[in-house]
């Protein structure tokens, strides 16, 4: 009897699923894996990234300290930010277009524009001043074919390129994580066990756990930065960049420690196509409700 053949799903089908992958566990996959199998695939995950997820994309720029005063009264010591938030494309559709937040105020602009433009000739691979943030996730790696206009305070980049580094960073630092948590299911096995036999009550195990799953996050997510920036060195000038030797530990430290902040913060925003995807699953659920009530006034007829 000859084998029979696993029936294909047709293209239409294929792109309404990759339409659905919406959520933010899904982009990494989406850009990293999906967006290779074929020519159509691609053409589908650019097209989300590109309408769905490139307007929620901003970059943030540290342009160091800030003392200046304001009608005649002098400010705290502050640290001057930038954030850039997206504001269209270019006609050939490759380049993206930021523009500064208008929550900068007006006496702050001559200064940010100044140091956005050395900041920007002066980017440093092993300690970024910047970090970019897609929806919730939020890393500190480069941004591509970069440019600066200071008259107009705008930044340009190749808004692919910024994803797929971004995302092969993502990637790896979560197939780091679940490798390091396979690892972990003695440990787990363990605090199970203790719990059994009344060791540790369920608080101090909850805890336990989330400890341990954080600071293995973090190590792998540590590793997915030293690899990118590894990556970066060697196709700069062919150096082979070594974190122990090369590395100032004190300021990966630090860095670690902010990614992380503001990764956590980010974890609370809501954005409006979310929205968007609530009321119509709540409009589904009426329509299935009523469809509900209609089906049973039928039967009582």
């Amino acid at each position: 009897m000859a084998e029979q053949q696993p029936i294909a799903l047709p293209n239409e089908l294929w792109i309404r699923i990759l339409q659905n992958l919406d959520n933010d566990e899904d982009i990494a996959e989406l850009w990293t894996t999906c967006r290779h199998v074929c020519t159509a695939f691609k053409r589908v995950v650019e097209s989300i990234c590109r309408d769905r997820h490139l307007p929620k994309t901003r970059l943030n720029f540290r342009l160091g300290r800030f003392t200046g005063g304001r009608n005649g009264r002098q400010l705290p010591d502050i640290t001057l930010m930038a954030e850039f938030e997206f504001a269209e494309l270019s006609e050939d559709i490759c380049t993206a277009k930021f523009r500064l937040n208008d929550d900068i105020p007006e006496e702050l602009i001559p200064t940010v524009k100044e140091r956005m433009q050395t900041s920007v000739e002066n980017m440093d691979i092993a300690a970024p001043k910047h970090s970019i943030q897609i929806r919730r996730d939020v890393l500190d790696g480069p941004i591509p074919s970069l440019s600066y206009d200071q008259a107009k305070c705008e930044v340009n980049c190749n808004w692919r390129d910024l994803f797929t580094a971004f995302y092969g960073e993502e990637a790896l630092a979560r197939r780091l994580t679940n490798q390091w948590l396979d690892n972990q299911v003695a440990y787990l096995d363990e605090l199970k066990r203790k719990f059994t036999r009344g060791e540790m009550g369920a608080e101090r195990i909850i805890s336990a756990a989330i400890l341990e799953v954080g600071s293995g996050e973090k190590i792998c997510r540590r590793d997915a930065r030293r690899a990118r920036i590894r990556h970066q060195f060697r196709k700069l000038d062919g150096r082979n960049w070594d974190p122990e030797h090369d590395g100032d530990s004190a300021k990966e430290c630090d860095a670690l420690n902010e990614l992380w902040a503001l990764k956590q913060f980010a974890q609370s925003e809501v954005f409006s196509d979310e929205e968007d995807s609530d009321e119509w699953e709540d409009e589904d659920e009426e329509d299935e409700e009523n469809e509900t009530d209609e089906e049973e006034s039928t039967d009582d007829e």
